[in-house]
């Protein structure tokens, strides 16, 4: 009886390693109303205007639209962009 919950263990422990590792290279997108969003997971910033701003992620590009925009914080995986956000387009 004792190795069987072992056993079981040792799956549970597997399949949770599996299932971190298949999602820990996805971003995240935090929005807070329509004027600031905190990216984690960013790999780069490929347009940048009041109007556009455009990151390259791990899933695809992910295209933020409205007015005003600013990247007021940029670290080597996170960014914060606020301003007036209209749109939000991911392109896979």
């Amino acid at each position: 009886m004792r190795k069987q919950k072992s056993e079981h263990s040792d799956l549970h422990k597997k399949r949770d390693s599996l299932i971190q590792n298949l999602f820990a290279d996805i971003p995240e997108l935090s929005f807070h109303g329509n004027s600031e969003i905190v990216v984690e997971g960013c790999r780069g910033v490929l347009e940048y205007s009041e109007e556009v701003i455009r990151i390259n992620t791990s899933i695809g590009l992910v295209c933020f639209e409205g007015r005003g925009l600013n990247l007021r914080c940029i670290s080597p995986s996170e960014l914060i962009i606020d301003g007036f956000v209209t749109k939000v387009e991911f392109v896979l």
